[in-house]
């Protein structure tokens, strides 16, 4: 029975704000909890590797007053438990029959814990190069004794060759109670949702960029970003900011463009949801983006870094309703068909049957 299954997710860091890697974590811990196997997270406090600014003492203490073991931008199912830990070790973690990690040092950390621990599993989300020790991430593929499943064929590329055991691969997916079209496509006037996010693997400088252009040929055009943090100086007054938005379905609806000028991602959320959404999508030509994202069919590929190429497709799309509607359409049909959270359990517990 599921219900004797014992799972352990571990993750490098708690978050505090909504965060894409560990989103997939948690939803994929509710997703098995939902069908009856014991579900238990772990934050760890002091990941290897990492540059911490507060001693643990402080941050210990921070992080239990805030409480962010439990995470509020996230319901997890009220059957899991979780915790934040001093370090991933056997000390902290108890057994179980199968263990999930995400983030190469933290797969390394796994790698080091009692084969009672569970059976070792690597959720690779991206091919996490940006704070260095490139061999020690190319060594986290390699672990004899640990499965890697990643989230896009570019990853599946990168790090088969590399394991020791099978690969999987298992695309993120859309939580459809969630994320649906709720206003109609053709009506929605001329408009461009963004993410704003201050990391330069981003590439949010470029999007700024053409969409100031755009504003100044087409100052009617309602303009807006998001983030996680304080309104950023750099956007000029007449473009919104929506802070910590507690409705992005709603915000992804309001929209008829969602434009994404990432230069590196693992599989970007926010444009796969804004699609889903009814938005047409403008993104840039990357791995984290060719799962749905096909060039003239679900939505337009631009060049990443180049301002030139984002504002022509932007005004492109802002004057051919026609191109627009169709994209979405083929888009939320590509997704719909393409993209399962109920198929991804399905595929994870045969994962479990193999290894």
């Amino acid at each position: 029975m599921n219900s004797l299954k014992k799972i352990n997710f571990i993750l490098p860091f708690p978050t505090k704000r909504p965060n894409g890697g560990p989103k997939i974590m948690y939803i994929y811990a509710n997703l098995l909890a939902e069908k009856g196997y014991n579900v238990q997270i772990y934050h760890s406090l002091n990941t290897s590797y990492t540059k911490y600014k507060k001693p643990y003492f402080l941050r210990a203490f921070l992080h239990k007053i805030r409480k962010t073991h439990s995470p509020k931008w996230f319901k997890l199912h009220p059957d899991i438990k979780s915790f934040n830990v001093k370090y991933i070790s056997d000390e902290y973690i108890p057994d179980a029959d199968f263990i999930i990690s995400t983030w190469w040092a933290t797969a390394l950390e796994v790698d080091k814990l009692n084969p009672s621990k569970g059976k070792k599993i690597n959720l690779i989300q991206d091919y996490e190069n940006w704070k260095g020790h490139e061999d020690l991430l190319l060594k986290s593929y390699a672990l004899p004794n640990t499965t890697n499943i990643v989230i896009a064929t570019y990853l599946y590329d990168i790090v088969s060759p590399k394991s020791v055991k099978k690969t999987y691969l298992l695309y993120n997916a859309i939580d459809t109670n969630i994320f649906y079209k709720e206003n109609e496509i053709e009506p929605r006037k001329p408009s461009v949702l963004m993410m704003y996010s201050t990391e330069p693997r981003k590439g949010t400088k470029h999007g700024i960029d053409a969409l100031i252009k755009i504003k100044e040929k087409y100052p009617d055009v309602r303009i807006s970003f998001f983030g996680t943090g304080k309104r950023p100086k750099v956007l000029p007054q007449n473009i919104n900011y929506y802070e910590n938005p507690k409705n992005l379905p709603e915000l992804y609806n309001s929209y008829s463009i969602f434009l994404t000028t990432s230069i590196q991602e693992g599989f970007a959320l926010p444009p796969f949801e804004a699609l889903f959404c009814g938005s047409a999508l403008i993104a840039t030509d990357i791995g984290g983006h060719q799962g749905y994202l096909i060039n003239n069919e679900t939505g337009l590929a631009i060049k990443p870094k180049d301002t030139d190429d984002t504002f022509a497709k932007i005004e492109h799309l802002l004057n051919n309703d026609t191109l627009r509607i169709s994209l979405v359409e083929k888009g939320h049909k590509h997704v719909t068909e393409n993209f399962s959270w109920e198929k991804n359990i399905r595929d994870l517990e045969q994962i479990f049957s193999e290894i």
